[in-house]
């Protein structure tokens, strides 16, 4: 594979020579630093590592945003995609989003480790 090219959190990454066998979230975690995404059972099952993705439809001329499982997913599949993490969403040096700040003030995290891919899975439906 040539230059791969993805938005993490607005940022524009370029990945020589990508691995097509490193998932997002080791890629997120290992080489972007973002470690808010989380690798709990590493199948699919327990929603610690979602995100949300998000691409242009030139069919219906508009972003298409969904959350996605980063364990499972190939970093060579987001050729071209916006990946938006939880550090991307908002944080408390700055401003919560109001998904995040609905969790927290409705105490919805237990030990906090899942959290962020709780957040995740609720920002595409936002918009």
């Amino acid at each position: 594979m040539d230059d791969l090219v993805v938005f993490v959190n607005g940022k524009k990454i370029t990945v020589s020579k990508a691995d097509p066998e490193v998932t997002l979230a080791h890629f997120l975690r290992d080489k972007c630093g973002l470690k808010g995404t989380k690798i709990g059972c590493n199948e699919g099952g327990c929603g610690a590592c979602t995100v949300m993705v998000s691409h242009y439809d030139r069919k219906l001329a508009k972003p298409i945003h969904y959350a996605v499982n980063s364990c499972l997913i190939s970093l060579a599949w987001l050729h071209g995609k916006a990946v938006t993490t939880v550090e991307g969403v908002g944080n408390t040096a700055t401003k919560l989003h109001p998904i995040q700040s609905k969790l927290a003030n409705s105490h919805g995290t237990q030990c906090g480790f899942c959290s962020p891919g709780r957040e995740r899975s609720n920002i595409p439906k936002a918009h």
